[in-house]
């Protein structure tokens, strides 16, 4: 696959890691949680198979956390129960993206 295909991947995969964890913070259902869990981790490990495949610059990042914000405001719409901040959305793709990005 090309990098801008990657690139694609990775937005889709960061943008679902980082819904995930707004929901795990702001759940109130303890049944939910493990579930949650592990969705974070396969969209992590899937987003960091593909991150490794090409260096990633500056410019790069930047388009994959607006492009991620904006996947993972497309999901919140489905979501009318859970309300978050959006500092807290772009505070957690961040640092989604320099885990799996350096």
């Amino acid at each position: 696959m090309g990098k801008n295909k990657i690139r694609k991947s990775l937005i889709r995969c960061v943008g679902n890691v980082a819904w995930h964890k707004l929901l795990l913070k702001n759940t109130n259902k303890s049944e939910s949680k493990n579930r949650l869990e592990t969705e974070i981790l396969e969209y992590g490990f899937n987003a960091l198979e593909k991150a490794q495949d090409f260096n990633w610059n500056n410019e790069d990042k930047k388009i994959i956390k607006e492009k991620a914000l904006e996947r993972l405001q497309n999901l919140s719409q489905n979501y009318e129960d859970v309300s978050y901040k959006l500092e807290d959305a772009k505070k957690i793709i961040k640092e989604t993206i320099e885990d799996l990005m350096g």
